[in-house]
């Protein structure tokens, strides 16, 4: 795990009375953990511990390269709230791991890119193509595999996403099904070229879910409402300004300016969480339940609280 924290400065001023946070009159912030990732879709988080220092939280982000173990962790209490994938969300919900979306993490992030040489997904038979278990980049990839009527002539390769650029630059892999930044990271060096741009599925660009227990929501409502306000806010900043976007990628991932703005065309900061993500978010489950991914839909009326939104 990494774990980071981005410290705010506070400000004062004598022209009139200020609005004192409860840090500067000595008391203790409260310590929140949340559970994010290591891709460019959860960007927004990085913003959320200034936003919440005020509010008298201090907000540390915790780093997991699995996604199932990510939301395994906020099942148990690890940590305390995460950025959820919903595919990984909806696995541990159904499994006896009561678990609530809160919001509309982020769209889109992901991309499938090959070896050049691969002119089509039939090229692809009898060959490896990367993708990481458990995800909703494993969800569409299965989906497109079988419109291309090429589903299980194809070998997966699974690995996390950090680890899938190497291996298709080695040839390794002849493709990967990859998010964001590393499938900009492979593109730009020319190591693999866009295969499909998988967004024309039944889930459509559906993805990222900010998600807690239900066990920390009941517990406490107002901090919920305090950690999904932050969310919401930092996210319209990142969809508001492209270029907070950029300098996050390149502080955070260590990627040139270059990798940042195209990793950046491919990320759809949203945190709307009204039908159209509701209705992707029941085609994922479909098309996982279709997969053997998921025996069950959740139970919606208890999965879904977007009344914090």
């Amino acid at each position: 795990m990494l774990r980071r924290k981005l410290l705010a400065t506070a400000a004062a001023s004598f022209a009139a009375p200020a609005i004192v946070s409860r840090a500067s009159l000595g008391q203790n912030l409260r310590k929140v953990k949340m559970g994010s990732a290591f891709t460019t879709t959860t960007n927004a988080a990085f913003l959320m511990p200034a936003l919440l220092k005020p509010e008298g939280i201090d907000l540390e982000l915790v780093m997991f390269p699995s996604l199932v173990q990510r939301m395994q962790a906020v099942a148990s209490g690890d940590v305390d709230i995460g950025n959820g994938g919903l595919s990984a969300t909806m696995q541990v919900a159904t499994k006896g791991f009561p678990m609530q979306v809160l919001a509309n993490g982020c769209d889109g992030g992901w991309m499938v890119l090959a070896q050049p040489s691969i002119k089509s997904f039939q090229d692809l038979v009898g060959k490896k193509i990367a993708v990481q278990n458990g995800s909703i980049g494993l969800v569409s990839l299965n989906w497109k595999l079988k419109q291309e009527g090429v589903f299980g002539k194809v070998e997966m390769a699974f690995m996390d996403n950090q680890d899938q650029p190497i291996p298709l630059m080695r040839g390794d892999v002849a493709a990967i099904c990859v998010f964001e930044p590393y499938a900009a990271l492979a593109e730009v060096n020319g190591w693999g070229k866009r295969l499909w741009v998988p967004y024309d599925s039944p889930m459509g660009k559906t993805n990222l879910g900010f998600v807690a227990s239900s066990a920390f929501v009941k517990k406490d409502p107002d901090l919920t409402k305090k950690m999904v306000a932050a969310h919401v806010k930092a996210t319209k900043e990142m969809a508001s300004n492209p270029s907070i976007a950029i300098e996050t990628t390149i502080k955070q991932f260590k990627m040139t300016k270059e990798v940042a703005e195209l990793s950046t065309k491919n990320l759809f900061f949203s945190a709307d969480s009204g039908p159209t993500f509701v209705s992707g978010l029941k085609s994922l489950a479909k098309m996982m339940i279709d997969d053997k991914m998921l025996e069950k839909e959740p139970d919606w009326d208890n999965f879904l609280n977007l009344g914090y939104v």
